[in-house]
């Protein structure tokens, strides 16, 4: 039987890390985009291709979530085959919590159950070497992997010494997967449209019907796509909250509109109508209470 080997990927680690790599810049998670299908098969290539002997149990891919409600984004990485997706937790000043916690536990987990033999950690985060200690110390090898951005490294000297093997992601693994991501401009800062706004002929005030308008036809489309995604009890955290749409997703929301549209930007009217039927249809689904 051939040895097993996990990938543990840090997602705050890879975006953080992978954007001064790539761009050369410190851009925040809705300033990139990530084509994770591509990136999580290149990663399992590269790394199975110095072990050819080895077979590849999964990838497990840790990020974190505001009020625990993943992203579209999220829900497309977890869709992956052979992947399986942790999420802590976003706290108020946006900083990821509880996302060592779940990669040292899944560690130690497949090292008691004796399910792999090689774990390939992406991260630079010191709370994650006990957990490396606890798994060598059951016959694992660790290999941690980091992304080297202008000769940063951004790793814990310590997490680097603790493993059996350092490694260094190719760039170019990165540099055909991450791109920067082109923001929509607000209307008001526009002097002269580069092309025709599908909503400024209708008049200032409420917004228009939802049967009519188109960006919340658009709109209602990705709720349903989420929808349709979404894990156990995502959808119920997330009507918790309302009426706030959690940021990352008012935005990929309007993101995925403007691609539709093929627009420049979305006026206030129109945004309010879209949020209304974004939250029609997740309320016309969400599970009542007695």
């Amino acid at each position: 039987m051939a040895d097993r080997v996990s990938i543990f990927v840090d997602a705050g680690y890879l975006f953080k890390q992978g954007a001064g790599a790539v761009l050369g810049a410190k851009l925040g998670r809705r300033a990139v985009r990530l084509d994770a299908r591509r990136f999580v098969a290149d990663l399992a290539t590269w790394l199975c291709s110095s072990h050819p002997d080895e077979e590849l149990l999964r990838t497990y891919w840790y990020d974190g979530a505001a009020r625990g409600v993943p992203s579209t984004e999220q829900l497309d990485v977890a869709a992956l085959p052979f992947v399986k997706m942790r999420l802590g937790r976003i706290n108020s000043a946006g900083q990821q919590k509880g996302v060592d916690t779940l990669m040292v536990r899944d560690l130690m987990v497949l090292s008691q159950e004796r399910s792999i033999q090689r774990a390939v950690v992406l991260s630079g985060d010191e709370d994650l070497r006990e957990g490396i200690e606890y798994v060598q110390d059951r016959g694992v090898r660790v290999a941690v992997v980091g992304i080297d951005a202008g000769g940063d490294l951004s790793q814990s000297p310590e997490l680097v010494r603790e493993a059996d093997e350092a490694l260094v992601l190719p760039s170019d693994i990165l540099s055909s997967t991450l791109v920067r991501v082109v923001p929509v401009v607000p209307a008001s800062s526009m002097a002269v449209p580069a092309r025709p706004v599908l909503s400024s002929n209708r008049p200032s005030g409420p917004p228009a019907s939802l049967a009519s308008n188109p960006f919340a036809a658009h709109a209602a489309a990705f709720a349903r796509a989420w929808l349709a995604k979404a894990p156990s009890g995502a959808l119920a955290n997330l009507v918790a909250a309302r009426p706030a749409i959690p940021r990352e997703i008012d935005a990929q929301m309007l993101r995925f509109a403007v691609e539709q549209s093929d627009v420049h930007t979305i006026e206030e009217d129109d945004r309010r109508a879209m949020r209304a039927a974004f939250w029609l249809v997740l309320t016309n689904k969400a599970p009542t209470t007695s």
